[in-house]
């Protein structure tokens, strides 16, 4: 562990990065379970034995769901990205985004959900016409560079930075449109 990251414990990894501070959840199922389940009396062991083998099951194909949704994301880029300004469709690079974050993790890839997440973020505050192509290609790369170099844990020093890059960047872009958007409303108040 470097000295800017602290262990929490049951896996749970802090980083701090000067102004920002990024949590990676840890854990196995059995703790998860358990957290959920202690008013319901304690954790079933042969539920969450029976959730792992079908886990490892499947585990085989999320390398190829991860392809398949990753391949979306480009061409959902590529599209919004090639389409005329004022006919451009945020839905689908929106929603290809939006279920890597939800999923990826699950699958083995919580670098690609927590890249994903911030796209998503940035899709959905700030307004098609006003959205910084060059920011939603580099989030798209570095998706693609994930999964296609299978980074899959917190370890690579390069992802994190990644992360907290895009994380500042998105962070920044945001708030200059919330003050543009701040400063059209006083300025039609005075018209």
């Amino acid at each position: 562990m470097s000295e800017h990251e602290a262990s929490m414990g049951d896996g749970t990894v802090a980083q701090d990065f000067g102004d920002t501070r990024v949590i990676h959840m840890g854990g196995s199922l059995r703790a998860k379970a358990a957290v959920r389940s202690q008013d319901a009396g304690g954790v079933d062991e042969m539920s969450v034995a029976a959730a792992d083998a079908a886990m490892k099951d499947l585990s085989g194909d999320f390398h190829n769901w991860m392809g398949d949704e990753v391949n979306r994301l480009i061409a959902a880029f590529e599209t919004f990205r090639d389409a005329p300004p004022n006919s451009r469709d945020i839905g689908p690079l929106f929603r290809a985004a939006h279920d890597i974050r939800g999923q990826a993790g699950i699958f083995g890839y919580p670098i690609a959900a927590e890249i994903a997440g911030t796209l998503s973020k940035l899709l959905d505050k700030i307004e098609p016409d006003y959205l910084p192509m060059q920011l939603i290609s580099h989030h798209v790369d570095s998706v693609k560079a994930i999964y296609r170099n299978n980074i899959r844990d917190y370890a690579n020093p390069v992802a994190t930075q990644i992360i907290h890059n895009l994380r500042k960047a998105i962070d920044r872009v945001v708030e200059a449109r919330q003050k543009a958007m701040a400063e059209e409303a006083r300025f039609r108040r005075t018209m």
